[in-house]
């Protein structure tokens, strides 16, 4: 059921694309080029409903990326689940990208956590600390990591496929962001970092850490 690259608008996506649809259909009469501009929006919104299958290369030495985007930064950070600093690898999504995330360590769910806040910008380093936010604790072989889903100005909306109880594999579906967003993988902080400020990665495809 969660597979099929144009899946999510059916399911999670008609309540925003249906209503500019119609709009465009409306301005079309009166106003083409505006019509036109309104229906490229909706093509690009669509696109960040897509959920292509991916083939993923499990490696337990390895922290896999959450989400599709660009990395904004690399940084050693408390968490209040675990009681300890983790290194938290924050990933910007962009609306050309992929918003389904994924697993990144074969693990247990063993607790989550939702936060209600702003709307601040998703490339923001405060939008990490005051939006909405959904954080899933994972209980792995190679100690404790967290996901963190992250809300931006227009998204509103966290969807997670992954209850508390959840046995998860690395690559497997957890969730997706509807619109723009910024989505934190936190590791034990004695791992090697594979990536850096501005590079580009793929949920469930691209190495973030390897355990040493």
């Amino acid at each position: 059921m969660l597979n099929g690259p144009w899946f999510r608008p059916f399911q999670y996506g008609w309540a925003i694309l249906l209503p500019t649809a119609g709009l465009s259909l409306i301005l079309s009469r009166r106003f083409p080029k505006l019509a036109g501009f309104v229906m490229l929006l909706n093509g690009l919104i669509a696109l960040t409903f897509r959920d292509p299958d991916r083939e993923i290369q499990r490696d337990n030495r390895l922290a896999l990326a959450p989400a599709d985007g660009r990395v904004m930064r690399v940084e050693t950070v408390w968490d209040d689940y675990w009681q300890r600093e983790l290194l938290e690898i924050a990933i910007f999504l962009a609306i050309w990208d992929v918003h389904v995330q994924r697993v990144p360590c074969d693990g247990h769910v063993v607790g989550q956590t939702r936060k209600f806040g702003a709307n601040r910008p998703a490339m923001t380093e405060s939008a990490a600390k005051l939006n909405n936010q959904f954080l899933t604790y994972y209980d792995t072989s190679n100690g404790p990591v967290t996901v963190n889903q992250i809300t931006g100005m227009v998204a509103r909306r966290l969807i997670n496929w992954t209850p508390v109880g959840t046995s998860s594999k690395q690559g497997d579906r957890l969730g997706m962001i509807v619109l723009g967003s910024q989505v934190t993988l936190r590791v034990d902080p004695d791992v090697q970092p594979l990536v850096w400020p501005g590079d580009i990665v793929r949920a469930g495809v691209t190495p973030l850490a390897r355990y040493r």
